[in-house]
């Protein structure tokens, strides 16, 4: 509805002209972000080749409206047809620039280069882990494992939850004081019959692990398996994940936790100046 002013419709025409700018915007948004979430699907998916209608359901749209998005996809090269035609998997031009992607990303290889560090240092398993914040997950993305026969596998490239395990126990322990509180009272569940649910006691053991530097378990994210772990932090200082150690509870000797301890967080204060650029030359 128009607004008569002093100008005439002048008025009127500009706010029209807004209202409709922003609409379009969030029309041109959408297509966008379905897409990447319909590639996001496809890759965490064990699946590899899906069809429009678990696509649909994905993104809570109509066949059509998947078959077009999926279409979109695949003339840019993003996803193909499989040779039934009838499905869809991921294409070569995604695959492409996600190798592109990892070759210019140096985190990798100083991943890598750190975790086996600290592996000739302790003698045990050592693992790097990312956090999403809009996820409030975790996920193990390397682990380099030592040369003991007996070893726990790692859930590789998997969100998490923070609050099973050193690992998350780590990160949860340097967000923001609110958010720390959200979370401890957003209804934890048990990941195995050791891991600590209750928001106070979270919140108070929390308290313990930032003043520590770093986290120690037993058997909370896998039984059997004590883990310690340290939280490294990005350019602004927020947290951004940590490194630990994975340890059979058959060979953990608590003799050496101040030890392996002290090890665990020189290493994340390692990824933590790499990360910040200020230790390039190292």
């Amino acid at each position: 509805m128009g607004i008569q002013t002093d100008d005439g419709w002048a008025m009127s025409m500009v706010m029209d002209a807004n209202e409709t700018d922003a609409s379009d915007a969030v029309r041109r948004r959408q297509p966008l972000a379905r897409g990447i979430e319909l590639l996001t699907h496809m890759v965490e998916s064990p699946q590899d080749a899906h069809g429009v209608r678990e696509l649909a359901g994905v993104l809570d749209v109509s066949p059509s409206t998947a078959h077009r998005l999926i279409t979109d996809l695949e003339k840019i090269g993003m996803v193909r047809r499989t040779e039934n035609g009838t499905s869809y998997r991921l294409g070569l031009d995604f695959l492409r620039l996600a190798w592109l992607a990892s070759s210019r990303y140096p985190m990798h290889d100083i991943s890598e280069n750190l975790l086996r560090d600290l592996v000739a240092r302790t003698g045990e398993s050592a693992f790097s882990c990312l956090y999403n914040e809009q996820r409030r997950s975790m996920m193990f993305t390397m682990s380099v494992e030592s040369s003991h026969p007996l070893q726990y596998a790692l859930p590789l490239q998997k969100w998490l939850p923070l609050h099973g395990g050193a690992s998350g126990l780590a990160i949860f322990a340097e967000l923001p004081d609110a958010r720390r509180e959200a979370l401890a009272h957003s209804g934890l569940e048990p990941i195995t019959v050791n891991t600590v649910t209750d928001p106070d006691a979270v919140l108070a053991r929390l308290t313990d692990i930032h003043a520590a530097g770093y986290a120690i378990t037993h058997g909370e994210r896998i039984e059997g398996a004590v883990a310690i772990a340290a939280p490294t932090f990005g350019p602004a200082g927020e947290v951004v994940g940590s490194v630990g150690l994975s340890i059979p509870e058959a060979r953990f000797d608590e003799a050496r936790t101040a030890a392996f301890a002290e090890a665990v967080r020189t290493t994340a204060a390692q990824f933590t100046a790499r990360i910040q650029g200020s230790n390039r030359s190292s």
